[in-house]
C-alpha cells in the first residue's frame, strides 16, 4: 500500500485565477493523479501580519501575532511536499510570499522543521528568464538546513509573453504539462524516498562543519528559555 502522501501548494498570487495560481493547481492535479492528497493555501485569502522578530516562536513553538499563520504553519509541518508559487515582481517573488517565508521564521530553520520534506517552486513573468530565477529561488527554500535536510524536486519558470503577445497559463499547453509533471515528480520523489545525495552538497557540508556545532551549543545553553521549543522539537525527533 502506498504511503498517504500529502502535498500542499502555497500560492502568493493576488489573482485567484492568475497565471501562477493556474500552474500550481495543475501541479497539484498531477500530484493527486499520482495518489497524493493535496491542499491549496491561497495566501491572499488569509490574514498575515509581518514578522516582528520577537523570537517567541523558538521559545514557545508558536507565533503570538493574532492572524491565520498558526493554522498555515500546522498544514506546512504536516505536509510531505510543498510547492511554492509566486508571480515575479521586479525579478523577485512577491511581498506576500516573502512575508510567508519570513513567518516560518527561525523556529522552522533552527529546528529543521522542513527536514525530510520535498519542495518545488513555480513562478511566472513576462520573460522566462526572470521567472526561472524566481522559481529556482523558491525551490531553494528547501536547499538549506541545519539538523535535517530537505530536498528540491524541481522548479518551473514560465514566461507569459509569446510572439509579442501575453499568453495566459491556461492557454499554454506546454507550461501546463510541465507543471503537471512537476506535481507527479514531487509525489514520486516522496514515494521513492529519493535522497539526491549531491544536491546542495557544498552548502550542506558548510552547515554541518561550521553552523551545526554553533547552533547546537546555543540551543543547549538556552533550552530552558529562548530556545525551549527548538530544543524540545529536535530532541523529540532524535536530531540533537
Amino acid at each position: 500500500m502506498k504511503k498517504n502522501i500529502k502535498i500542499v501548494g502555497v500560492i502568493s498570487s493576488s489573482k485567484i485565477k492568475g497565471n501562477t495560481a493556474t500552474l500550481v493547481r495543475e501541479a497539484l492535479k498531477g500530484a493527486k493523479e499520482e495518489g497524493a492528497s493535496v491542499k491549496e493555501i491561497f495566501l491572499a485569502k488569509h490574514k498575515l501580519n509581518f514578522c516582528t522578530g520577537c523570537l517567541n516562536c523558538t521559545a514557545k513553538g508558536k507565533c503570538p501575532l493574532p492572524d491565520d499563520f498558526e493554522e498555515i504553519r500546522k498544514t506546512i509541518y504536516e505536509a510531505d511536499g510543498i510547492i511554492l508559487g509566486s508571480p515575479t515582481y521586479a525579478t523577485e517573488y512577491n511581498a506576500i510570499m516573502k512575508c510567508f517565508i519570513e513567518r516560518l521564521g527561525p523556529y522552522t530553520l533552527y529546528a529543521s522543521l522542513l527536514g525530510g520534506k520535498y519542495g518545488a517552486g513555480i513562478s511566472t513573468a513576462y520573460g522566462a528568464g526572470a521567472a526561472k530565477k524566481v522559481a529556482k529561488k523558491l525551490a531553494n527554500t528547501f536547499g538549506f538546513a541545519i539538523f535535517q535536510r530537505s530536498y528540491v524536486s524541481g522548479y518551473l519558470g514560465v514566461g507569459t509573453m509569446f510572439k509579442g503577445e501575453e499568453k495566459k497559463s491556461c492557454e499554454n499547453e506546454e507550461a501546463l504539462k510541465k507543471a503537471h509533471n512537476l506535481g507527479v515528480k514531487i509525489t514520486k520523489d516522496i514515494e521513492n524516498n529519493n535522497k539526491y545525495p549531491f544536491q546542495s552538497l557544498i552548502i550542506r557540508l558548510m552547515a554541518g562543519v561550521y553552523l551545526k556545532p554553533i547552533f547546537k551549543n546555543k540551543i543547549l545553553n538556552c533550552k530552558a528559555g529562548e530556545e525551549r521549543a527548538t530544543y524540545e522539537s529536535l530532541s523529540k525527533r532524535g536530531l540533537l
